[in-house]
Order: structure tokens, then C-alpha cells, then sequence
């Protein structure tokens, strides 16, 4: 989905030739209520203490988004000194940090980091240090503590946003409400069970995606709009907890699952490379041209995306995760001391 909508606007005159309603634009949406939903499941039926939680959060995450952002930086620096790179060391260490920043110009109000699509990252990453902060608390406070804090920066938004300053911006942004449905959404899942979950879940996908893409004829103003689009993916993902359908095994889909993260951040030197050379072929945008432009940017993308899950992010990813796994052992051990049952935890005699 993200993709697509990025894709589409690449070329002049190749939106135009898609009368469809244009879905792509949820896909963050969907993004984040699934983020909410997948950190509750996954931290409740373990003892998580946040110190853990925030490190694996930052073994997933950060690893490839910094790969990527380098990257875009070698790509701007290229030909050029580093004084007129464009990018002064306070927008690079923002970026890298996830400290919501305005790093390209020409976009007031868009608070985007130097790779643009790492904006959601920002978000993802306060969120995560949020839910770190709730994993102190007792287990019956966690959810609704958490809930009420992001329902309360959210207000704050709407009651006294729009703001200037970027912080401020995406840390009273609606958008942290989808955070608290997926979470909301986790809890009643494992509550009820999945024998018990709705029969309607098939027409919640699709009355969801109807909702989102006809949404241009329903809506008056932004906030409207936004409404829609959080609910829309709520009951999206609700729809597909459905045993049934979430019982549904394909290898390629689950395949492109694994890699989404990486056709996330790549994504965009893809589809830019290809813009570049699509125009020096096809000067105009026609119907059969844009129809080819779209299906060629959806493969390549999800090639290039998967190429580098399985080159790039998935050994790297182990080997952090295994160094991060020993050192923990060594810190407790070094801990507790000594063992007296083992001699080869005893001090070495001289």
C-alpha cells in the first residue's frame, strides 16, 4: 500500500490515469494498530522487564533504518563536499535518534526525517518507550495507564494543535490513538480466545477497506477524514483475527510479511530509480505506460525489499541479537558472582 501511493505520484500525469479509489495512504494506519496489537501479545504471558523490551525494539529497528539513512546521505553527498550536503550534523543525529525533525525543506508541516518514509519511525520508537515505561508498572495497570497517555497527548493535540514545534507535533499527534486501539484490540483478542471472536470478521475487512477507500466522498474536513481511516484499520485488523482467516498459510505472502520492513525503508531508491529511467522511455504518461510503471515499481519493490531482508537485515539482525543475548548473560553472571558449585567461575590462582 505504501508503495503504491509513493509510487503513483513519482511521474507526472500517472495519478491521473488511476481513477480508483486510492487506498495507500492507510497503510501507515494499519501500521500502527497492528504495532499496539502485536507488542501487547507478545509481552503478555512473559515477564518483560523494559531495560529487555527497549533492546529488542532497537535490535529490530534500528539496524536497517540507520543502513537506510546513511545510504540517502551517501546518495546526497555524492558529487558534493560535505558543506554543501544539505544535511547539517543536527538534522543527521536527529534522524539517526528518532527526535522528530523538519530535515526536508519545501514541506511545511510535514515533521520528515532525512529518509522520509522514517517519520512513522518516530512515532514507533516513542511509542515503544512508552510501553517500556508501562512494563514497571503492575500488570492490571499497564494497558489503561498506557491507553490514557497516549488518549491524553492526543487531546492535548486537538484541543491546543495544531504545533509548530516538531516534538510537540508528533507527541500529541491523533495518530497515537491507533497505538492504544491495536493495544485495546490485543486485550479483548486474548481475553475472549479465538473461538469466540466474530462470525461478521470478512465483512469487517471489507466494509474497512470501502470505508478507507471511498472516504474522499464521505469527509468534510481533515479530521474527518482521519477518523474514518483510524476506525477503518481498527476493524481491518479485527476482521483478520478471524481463525479462519488468519489460519491462511502462503508462502509468498508470508514471505513479503517478513521482508515488509525492509520494502519499507528501501522502497524509495527503488521507485525513484526507476522513475528516473522510466521517463527517459516513456516521455508521457499514458494508460498502458502507468499501468506497466506501477506493476514494475510493486515487483522490483517487493525484490528489492525481500533481497535485502534475507541479505541484510535478517543475519544482521541475528548476530545483534545474539551478542545483545550473551551480554546479558554476562552482566548477570557477573552479578550473582562466583559460583562455588562451578570452578571455572572461580578466580584463576596465581
Amino acid at each position: 500500500m505504501v508503495v503504491w501511493v509513493h509510487a503513483l505520484y513519482m511521474i507526472p500525469g500517472v495519478a491521473e490515469q488511476f481513477n480508483a479509489p486510492n487506498f495507500g495512504g492507510a497503510g501507515v494506519d494499519l501500521f500502527f494498530v497492528i504495532s499496539g496489537f502485536i507488542m501487547v501479545v507478545t509481552t503478555a504471558e512473559k515477564d518483560v522487564t523494559p531495560v529487555e523490551f527497549f533492546c529488542r525494539r532497537i535490535v529490530r529497528v534500528v539496524p536497517l533504518y540507520w543502513l537506510a539513512t546513511l545510504a540517502m546521505i551517501a546518495g546526497a553527498a555524492y558529487g558534493h563536499s560535505f558543506a554543501d550536503l544539505g544535511y547539517p550534523p543536527a538534522a543527521i543525529a536527529k534522524s539517526l535518534l528518532f527526535v522528530p525533525y523538519t530535515a526536508i525543506g519545501g514541506h511545511p508541516g510535514n515533521v520528515w526525517p532525512i529518509l522520509g518514509q522514517g517519520w512513522t519511525l518516530n512515532f514507533e520508537m516513542f511509542f515503544y518507550a512508552l510501553f517500556a515505561l508501562s512494563l514497571a508498572a503492575p500488570r492490571r495497570f499497564r494497558l489503561p495507564g498506557l491507553a490514557m497517555t497516549l488518549g491524553s497527548l492526543a487531546v492535548i493535540g486537538r484541543l491546543f494543535g495544531p504545533f509548530g514545534n516538531p516534538l510537540a507535533a508528533v507527541y500529541t499527534s491523533r495518530l497515537l490513538l491507533e497505538f492504544a486501539a491495536g493495544m485495546i484490540l490485543a486485550q479483548v483478542w486474548l481475553r475472549d480466545g479465538s473461538r469466540d471472536w466474530s462470525p461478521w470478521s470478512l465483512l469487517f475487512v471489507v466494509f474497512g477497506f470501502c470505508a478507507i477507500g471511498f472516504r474522499d466522498l464521505w469527509f468534510i474536513t481533515d479530521h474527518s477524514a482521519a477518523f474514518i481511516t483510524m476506525n477503518a484499520a481498527f476493524i481491518i485488523v479485527a476482521g483478520c483475527l478471524h481463525p479462519k482467516i488468519a489460519a491462511i498459510q502462503n508462502r509468498p505472502l508470508l514471505e513479503l510479511g517478513n521482508a515488509s520492513y525492509a520494502i519499507y525503508l528501501v522502497h524509495q531508491f527503488v521507485v525513484e530509480a526507476l522513475a528516473w529511467s522510466w521517463g527517459r522511455v516513456f516521455p508521457l504518461a499514458t494508460r498502458a505506460s502507468s499501468v506497466l510503471f506501477m506493476a514494475s515499481a510493486l515487483l522490483l519493490c517487493a525484490a528489492a525489499g525481500w533481497s535485502c531482508y534475507r541479505l541484510i537485515e535478517r543475519p544482521l539482525t541475528s548476530r545483534l541479537r545474539e551478542f545483545v543475548k550473551r551480554s546479558a548473560s554476562v552482566g548477570a553472571a557477573s552479578y550473582r558472582g562466583p559460583s562455588k558449585r562451578n570452578p571455572s567461575c572461580e578466580q584463576p590462582q596465581r
